[in-house]
């Protein structure tokens, strides 16, 4: 496992004190929109967008060609809750959240129908 962050920096074999420093940062300096990424490899993490610590963080999961968002902004608390869960490889608590598209899929689903039009 790999954490990926623009807060703290990168590591090999991370900890879960290193995914709380991640996420926590945010209150001490971390830009809204800095990554925290934790990573099995390329098509399989789970990450945040570092939002505005009173209205939440954007959870992103992927796991091969399946990306979504969850509907709703996380706590930091709930974030690294979530991925300390992903870290010992306990997904079941994922199942319970909420799952949206992202709006870069729903964009680029948008133009292949377009195209898709053009040739008919």
């Amino acid at each position: 496992m790999k954490l990926r962050t623009d807060t703290i920096g990168h590591f090999e074999n991370p900890t879960e004190e290193n995914i709380c420093d991640a996420v926590i940062y945010s209150g001490e300096g971390a830009q809204e929109n800095d990554l925290v990424k934790l990573m099995i490899d390329e098509e399989h993490f789970v990450s945040i967008w570092i939002g505005q610590r009173s209205d939440g963080h954007t959870l992103i999961l992927r796991s091969g060609p399946w990306k979504s968002e969850c509907t709703e902004k996380l706590s930091s608390e709930r974030v690294v809750d979530l991925m300390v869960k992903y870290l010992h490889k306990d997904f079941l608590e994922f199942k319970g959240i909420h799952w949206k598209r992202p709006v870069d899929k729903v964009f680029l689903d948008n133009i292949k129908k377009l195209k898709l039009m053009e040739l008919e």
